[in-house]
């Protein structure tokens, strides 16, 4: 089968890097003057490579690890604390009278749809991970406070240091803010969102990101959208996680003053098939969005 053929606009960081590089070795190998090159080669090879160079916009779903080097953004670990585990799956676990979905309910939604949902692909992994939000949405939320989740939420093209350009879709968005604007905010939450003066109180958002397999891939397009998101709400600090439902890594992006930033990522954690690890991945998703704005941390440490 011949290779799929691929538009300038579909090369990650990496082939354009990989592909400029092979276009200037290639060109100082050439003899300029050499009487058998084609005409206009020698031209033409240079403007491709400036239009390589020329920055273009990247939607998140294309970035990867290199991208982060080339916008310095840094990453580091997360440490769960482990005395503090125990705190974290008993905040997880706890039965918030009759508005929440209780654990036992979760339970059993939990299993049909490892019964009854193909998760081949991330839509089919979105099933699980509405229910485990909705717990936590449901749990949280109170007389005065709002918890909502907000799917495929767009973050507009946002501008990073070397003039690379970054956009595009987020698989949810968690937002905390006062209870009276929730119909403001489900209505249409990218123009309450984008107007964040027009709501009186504190309003904090945390993204997350569905990968099917190998969650910990989707890192880098999840830092990307942490940090466009940032940028654009005058934020320095943002919580997100990437799953697949069963399967949660977390994080936390810092922005720097003089641009780029780091980022500092967990372990993976699983449900579980007898639910063992349910009540941690719980506590700590109530934790990010108690403190999605926050660097300093409760249940981990980066040392």
């Amino acid at each position: 089968m011949p290779p799929k053929k691929r538009k300038i606009s579909d090369l990650t960081a990496n082939d354009v890097n990989a592909l400029s590089l092979t276009l200037n070795e290639f060109q100082m190998a050439l003899v300029e003057d050499d009487e058998d090159l084609p005409p206009g080669l020698i031209t033409a090879l240079e403007q491709f490579r400036e239009k390589l160079q020329v920055v273009k916009h990247v939607s998140f779903s294309k970035v990867d690890s290199f991208v982060l080097l080339q916008v310095n953004i840094k990453s580091g670990p997360l440490f769960l604390v482990p005395e503090k585990k125990a705190l974290a799956e008993e905040l997880g676990s706890a039965e918030i009278g009759d508005r929440a979905l209780s654990m036992k309910v979760l339970k059993e939604l939990i299993e049909l749809v490892r019964k009854h949902v193909s998760v081949t692909t991330e839509a089919g992994c979105r099933v699980l991970i509405n229910l485990v939000l909705l717990r936590v949405a449901s749990a949280m939320s109170t007389d005065q406070m709002d918890v909502n989740i907000i799917p495929e939420y767009p973050i507009p093209k946002t501008l990073f240091l070397g003039n690379h350009s970054f956009g595009g879709v987020v698989d949810f968005l968690m937002t905390k803010l006062p209870e009276r604007y929730t119909s403001f905010l489900l209505d249409d939450p990218v123009t309450a969102l984008g107007n964040p003066t027009a709501i009186d109180g504190p309003v904090t958002s945390n993204i997350f990101e569905a990968k099917r397999d190998n969650v910990r891939a989707a890192i880098p397009p999840a830092v990307i959208a942490a940090a466009s998101h940032c940028s654009q709400h005058g934020i320095s600090v943002l919580r997100g996680c990437i799953t697949s439902g069963e399967q949660w890594v977390f994080f936390v992006y810092s922005a720097t003053s003089g641009g780029g930033g780091s980022v500092s990522c967990s372990n993976q954690y699983e449900i579980g098939p007898q639910y063992e690890g349910l009540p941690l991945i719980l506590g700590l998703l109530h934790d990010w969005v108690d403190n999605a704005e926050n660097l300093q941390q409760v249940y981990f440490t980066s040392k």
